[in-house]
């Protein structure tokens, strides 16, 4: 598992991936660093076609997400911004 600290505001890369043709699920649970406030913000997840950047998908954080690499995205890109600070757990 990785962990990775987040600033409220700013966009942070938490998957970056590049390598097999093999689908992957990576599971992410998000921990509130300021316990009197919720997980807000949000998240852009960009699948490559190959090495050509498909449209971004974007949403709403929540506490526990999935990102599903699918095989034809040998590259594939996450990234957060939340409203507060938080830690990311990646599996």
């Amino acid at each position: 598992m990785r962990q990775k600290e987040c600033k409220a505001g700013e966009w942070t890369t938490i998957i970056r991936y590049f390598g097999s043709g093999y689908a992957r699920t990576f599971e992410v649970s998000i921990v509130n660093l300021d316990e009197g406030q919720e997980i807000d913000g949000e998240f852009e997840e960009t699948p490559y076609f190959w090495i050509f950047a498909q449209a971004p998908r974007t949403g709403k954080l929540c506490s526990n997400m999935q990102f599903h690499r699918k095989w034809i995205n040998g590259r594939y890109k996450v990234r957060i911004k939340p409203t507060i600070d938080i830690r990311v757990n990646i599996k």
